[in-house]
């Protein structure tokens, strides 16, 4: 009998922990003669094998110094040693460069072994080792960060989404990498990355002027299906007022503190559609909560009727429309959070997606399409990479 042969399927790509280069960037910052634009620091948006998850460029007095990091998940001495194995073969192709380990926790016996070999460490604590010509940075005895366990498996990081959010909101839009960059508030070689693997997919197709997103459906049904809600933070509060007297008591208030917001989920979904009903109000407010729950009159409660969510990233706003002067989340992250939910909601977002994205989607696709337009006023941008 003839032995099946197994194919040998290519890994899926992870995302890198976005983390990562604020603890770097942290750790540099802090060296006095290292600040006004000497530092300059990139991750890679999906960890690739052969290539540094980070890469930094320091510009000291005699050139430039490159620094390699790789990113674990823990410290532990085994996976630090294949950090440094990899970091290894990098710095052997770029003369000079110098290796680091990046990782939540860094263990003594970890850290020993990066000294041992010459190459630098930093955890999410702050607590790092870098010497490099005549840079010396030591710091230990730091608290140990909270890390949350990363539930993400995916490629769906923070400024990934970003990526796949304008593609989803420009559909027809023929790109080149810089614009892309630019619009997503991402680095060119970040945007590179999505496109490399989304092309890969066939959800891009190459053109003559650019490339265009081709299979809109497909990016938004991989999306929503790896989308993490508890990326963001919900709290949950108490009112005996009734849905559209907190809705618009929050967007006065929104509106005279210049206070990012939109109603997401089922409270956007009945903006888009009265004829769906919700006894609830939930909205994203990227501020501090304490001012808007004191003029709302809210209480605490854990299975209360408001939910205030603080979200992981101001790209949760893009595309943002109005309705009556109040502001809600586009239909794509209106669908997002909707399938999120689960439930009964489920039927809800299908029925965003039938009425509110298809449509424009399944149009025929013209080179000189006009994007889908929002206020620029309505809409923060989000901070840069």
């Amino acid at each position: 009998m003839a032995k099946k042969i197994k194919k040998h399927r290519a890994p899926k790509p992870k995302a890198t922990d976005e983390r990562a280069e604020e603890v770097l960037w942290e750790c540099l910052n802090e060296v006095p003669f290292l600040q006004a634009n000497r530092v300059k620091v990139e991750q890679r948006l999906l960890a690739e094998p052969g290539k540094p998850d980070l890469e930094a460029r320091v510009t000291l007095s005699d050139g430039e110094k490159v620094i390699f990091a790789q990113i674990k998940e823990n410290g532990q001495p085994r996976l630090v040693r294949e950090a440094i194995a990899d970091l290894s073969k990098c710095c052997q192709a770029q003369v000079g460069a110098y290796g680091l380990v990046i990782a939540p926790e860094i263990t003594p016996d970890a850290q020993r072994v990066c000294r041992q070999e010459g190459f630098g460490y930093i955890d999410y604590g702050g607590n790092c080792l870098l010497a490099f010509d005549h840079i010396f940075i030591n710091k230990a005895g730091r608290p140990k960060a909270e890390v949350k366990k990363n539930k993400n498996k995916s490629w769906y990081s923070p400024r990934a989404e970003r990526v796949v959010r304008t593609l989803l909101l420009h559909p027809k839009r023929c790109w080149k990498i810089r614009e892309l960059a630019n619009e997503a508030m991402v680095t060119p070689n970040q945007a590179l990355h999505i496109k490399q693997y989304l092309m890969l997919r066939k959800w891009l197709a190459e053109e003559r002027d650019g490339f265009r997103l081709v299979e809109a459906n497909l990016l938004l049904d991989d999306w929503s299906k790896n989308y993490l809600a508890e990326r963001s933070t919900e709290y949950r509060y108490q009112s005996e007022k009734s849905v559209l007297e907190l809705e618009m008591a929050l967007s006065a208030i929104c509106k005279r503190q210049v206070i990012p917001y939109a109603l997401m989920g089922f409270s956007a979904a009945m903006r888009y559609d009265p004829m769906f009903q919700h006894d609830r109000l939930a909205a994203y407010i990227m501020s501090d909560l304490g001012q808007i729950v004191s003029e709302l009159e809210l209480t605490e409660s854990k299975k209360g009727n408001v939910s205030l969510w603080i979200p992981y990233d101001e790209g949760v706003f893009r595309g943002g429309q109005d309705f009556l002067d109040i502001k809600v989340t586009s239909p794509v992250q209106t669908y997002l959070d909707l399938m999120a939910a689960g439930g009964k909601a489920e039927k809800v977002a299908h029925s965003i997606w039938q009425s509110f994205i298809k449509d424009k989607w399944s149009e025929k696709i013209r080179a000189d399409a006009p994007l889908i337009s929002y206020s620029s006023a309505s809409v923060p941008e989000p901070a840069a990479a």
